[in-house]
């Protein structure tokens, strides 16, 4: 970037304006100062350009022998990114399917799916991923068919 001689380096950054209320890029224009504080006025394109012209509109009226300069916000041109080396293209493995395993118990039974599948080859797969759940699973099993039994007995007795 080249600079003109008498331009100014403006700095924009995405922030809000503080004459419009608008959120896009700003810079910073003067701090404003009230008892004894400060605080940092930033404005958007649009308002700093309607200041200027206030402000340029102001000193002809009242100074017009006055050589007044053309002062233009320049627009933000974000500089130009480093250069990346390209990315190695190399095979990746193919990626694992997600593991699906699911159980339902209810007071019917256990219930078991695994990766899209039932029946007696999910509890094949989760007695070999899982065999803690697969015993808790029987012992519910187990625990459900000795309450059915006693309730029948009580029932005929």
């Amino acid at each position: 970037m080249t600079l003109q001689p008498g331009a100014v380096l403006v700095n924009w950054v995405m922030g809000d304006c503080w004459r419009c209320d608008g959120r896009s890029l700003v810079t910073w224009v003067g701090p404003a100062q009230c008892a004894g504080q400060h605080a940092p006025i930033y404005l958007c394109r649009s308002c700093l350009v309607a200041i200027e012209r206030r402000t340029l509109s102001y000193f002809m009226e009242h100074y017009p022998e006055a050589p007044a300069a053309a002062v233009v916000a320049q627009p933000y041109v974000p500089p130009p990114l480093p250069e990346r080396p390209p990315m190695p293209s190399s095979p990746r493995p193919p990626a694992r399917p997600v593991q699906v395993v699911a159980l339902s118990v209810t007071a019917l039974g256990v219930r078991a799916r695994v990766d899209g599948r039932t029946g007696r080859e999910a509890w094949r797969i989760i007695r070999g991923r899982h065999p803690r759940v697969a015993w808790a699973a029987g012992a519910y099993g187990l625990l459900l068919a000795g309450l059915a039994a006693a309730a029948l007995v009580r029932l005929v007795t």
